[in-house]
């Protein structure tokens, strides 16, 4: 997993428009009919300026709930622990005064989850965030070159000319939209990945959570905190593994529901193998030679990060590991190689 950055500016572009959306299905534009209803301060709001209606067939002590300005803000743009807290404290006011762990406290729960589907997911991921593009929209503003999860696939955002169709990465949701529908439009939970890490095949069938897990707008150092490594059942097959510190669980919880090491399993016998034969093939001096002679020539200076990119195709500084598929990877396993003798 590699960390997302704070993305301020994604998120200050990002949320207004939701939360504008989000308001306007819950209480409606402000009008003289609905003096009650919402209108932002932003004259050009493509949502205020529109005949745009609240959503019809919503439990009213579910709309009623999102009748909080600063609820429906802080489920928009909160942080991961934020927006999880929110759900939970909407969930507990829905199912006020039933009995926990009761066959009536499941049932009203499934209805606080049946409407925030309806809702969140249904109306807003599915029939406004998907079908008019704002994937594409919010990909862009990230700008992130691979998979958030795996750094193997490129998830370039690519249009067609002329067409509003092309490549756009998936988003997968942190906090499962299956299981946290009301979820499904924060910024925090929405996670620029490849097809396969976002496909439920790959993942775990247990729910990600802070306490358990890293999470890629949290945890900045996680790409500090393991390391990709080997070891060699054979002389030719090698069986890559992921080390991690002993004291920090979260690593091995988190690589484990994502399936890291499945994921990586099928390099071993190309990238993994091809680095271990540069590595043996030039002996002790493979650097040397690659990196101070080849490119010593006149007055050519060269960063070690650009001497690893033009010779590896690896970015090695972590905030650049997102712009090269296995970046991470080969990094970690160039750095073991050179200290076996």
């Amino acid at each position: 997993m590699i960390y997302l950055g704070s993305q301020k500016k994604s998120l200050e572009e990002y949320s207004p428009k939701v939360i504008c959306w989000l308001k306007i299905k819950v209480k409606g534009r402000r009008t003289k009919r609905n003096p009650n209803g919402h209108k932002c301060l932003n004259s050009e709001c493509e949502f205020c300026n529109s005949k745009m209606q609240k959503k019809g067939g919503l439990d009213e002590n579910f709309r009623e709930l999102l009748n909080n300005d600063s609820i429906v803000a802080g489920l928009i743009q909160g942080d991961p622990k934020k927006i999880f807290d929110i759900n939970c404290s909407l969930v507990k006011d829905y199912t006020k005064g039933i009995e926990k762990n009761t066959q009536k406290y499941f049932e009203k729960l499934k209805k606080f989850n049946d409407e925030a589907k309806s809702l969140f997911v249904e109306s807003g991921y599915t029939k406004w965030f998907l079908k008019t593009k704002q994937n594409y929209t919010l990909a862009t503003k990230l700008s992130r070159d691979t998979c958030t999860y795996c750094n193997r696939q490129y998830i370039f955002t690519l249009k067609k000319n002329g067409e509003n169709s092309g490549m756009v990465p998936q988003f997968g949701h942190w906090f499962p939209k299956g299981t946290y529908p009301l979820l499904a439009l924060s910024f925090y939970n929405l996670i620029p990945s490849c097809s396969i890490c976002n496909g439920s095949s790959i993942k775990g069938e247990n729910p990600l959570n802070l306490k358990d897990h890293f999470h890629p707008y949290v945890d900045e150092e996680i790409s500090d905190l393991f390391q990709f490594s080997f070891f060699k059942k054979s002389l030719r097959e090698n069986i890559i593994q992921i080390k991690q510190s002993p004291f920090n669980p979260k690593i091995k919880r988190t690589a484990d529901e994502l399936q890291t090491e499945l994921l990586y399993k099928g390099h071993a016998s190309r990238e993994l193998q091809d680095l271990i034969d540069l590595r043996y093939k030039y002996s002790q001096n493979y650097l040397d030679i690659l990196f101070n002679k080849t490119f010593k020539k006149g007055n050519l200076v060269m960063s070690e990060a650009e001497k690893y990119r033009l010779i590896f195709g690896i970015e090695t500084e972590r905030d650049n590991y997102h712009k090269r598929p296995l970046s991470k990877f080969k990094h970690d396993i160039i750095k073991e190689l050179l200290n076996i003798k």
